[in-house]
């Protein structure tokens, strides 16, 4: 049984690792972890043999996992350090262990297994188990005591990479072979801010807060807003961009109109149209008559904007970016 666990967790270690690898932008594989998930897996496993041999009941084992299931997932809940050495508290990625975790943690899990087992089997040397009892003791002092300190931030995550264009569009070094099909996305928006004062100089893609003079890149979610190397959705993507190039952390109502439009105006793609119909068709059908009425002033400020000259629409941008964001109570110019 316990081979057939090993081998299981090999495979889909492998098949991971092929699967991810043609996606993969930076960093390297972590082999280590896979490797103390394997002793715990088989530590598991033993303690499943041994409780089976002690209790003779058919429902033994769905008892015992569900308790393993309680026994791992409360110390996640909890802010002491123990919680720690449960192998499913660990912080979110991107973070790296430092050399010596999956070692403690293969010690400590394979450390409790091996005491039950020679309890179990050495009948008559049960004194036996205190040396991988004190194995798993000593293991478990220094992953309690360094707590999440065991885990520090990948040196990759720090630094980004960015294309030529005005506003640069940077995505953090760890995904910097998505940085093309990022620009592609958004060279819609980056290219209609051209010429434009008082712009970001740049989306930023580095874990803090960005600047005054930058703006946030969405989130590249592996697996979500990214599939298989690329956006999934590129034109969602692109709103999502100009959104946050145009949000406030306050309620300026007279500025909620020309905010949109700036918006629209910078994506222009079928997902901003399609956004504002639906809540136009939406307000008719309710009979929302107040909704109806600002979805249509909506529709002709993002007209008035879209109907400037260029030179004009340039420099009306440039004093509409010179406050936005701003919660004075103004919002800057109106449509």
């Amino acid at each position: 049984m316990v081979l057939g666990v090993l081998a299981g967790h090999t495979a889909a270690v492998a098949g991971a690792l092929l699967a991810s690898w043609p996606y993969v932008s930076a960093g390297r594989p972590l082999l280590l972890p896979p490797l103390a998930d394997a002793v715990f897996l088989t530590a598991m496993t033993t303690a499943g043999m041994v409780v089976g041999r002690l209790v003779r009941w058919r429902l033994a084992a769905p008892a015992l996992a569900v308790c393993a299931y309680v026994v791992l997932g409360f110390p996640t809940y909890q802010s002491a350090a123990v919680r720690f050495l449960s192998p499913a508290a660990a912080p979110a990625l991107p973070a790296l262990p430092v050399w010596w975790q999956p070692f403690a943690m293969a010690a400590w899990t394979g450390g409790l297994a091996a005491a039950a087992v020679v309890v179990h089997t050495a009948r008559r040397r049960r004194y036996a188990a205190l040396l991988p009892l004190a194995v798993a003791v000593a293991a478990a002092v220094p992953v309690v005591r360094t707590g999440a300190g065991m885990w520090h931030p990948d040196p990759l995550q720090k630094a980004q990479v960015c294309d030529d264009s005005s506003p640069r569009v940077c995505v953090n070094t760890l995904d910097r072979g998505l940085l093309p099909e990022v620009s592609r996305a958004l060279s819609g928006v980056t290219g209609r801010l051209a010429g434009v004062a008082n712009v970001p100089v740049r989306f930023e893609d580095l874990h803090r807060a960005p600047h005054h003079d930058e703006a946030q890149l969405p989130q590249l979610y592996l697996g979500q807003s990214v599939v298989r190397g690329e956006l999934a959705d590129p034109q969602r993507f692109a709103w999502e961009a100009a959104a946050g190039l145009v949000s406030r952390e306050c309620d300026v109502t007279r500025a909620d109109r020309t905010d949109a439009a700036v918006r629209d105006w910078l994506v222009s793609n079928s997902l901003s149209r399609r956004r504002r119909e639906a809540e136009a068709a939406r307000a008719r059908q309710w009979g929302d008559q107040a909704a109806v009425a600002r979805a249509e002033a909506d529709a002709r400020a993002l007209t008035r904007l879209a109907a400037m000259p260029d030179a004009r629409r340039r420099a009306w941008l440039g004093r509409y970016f010179a406050t936005a964001g701003s919660c004075d109570g103004n919002g800057g110019p109106a449509l």
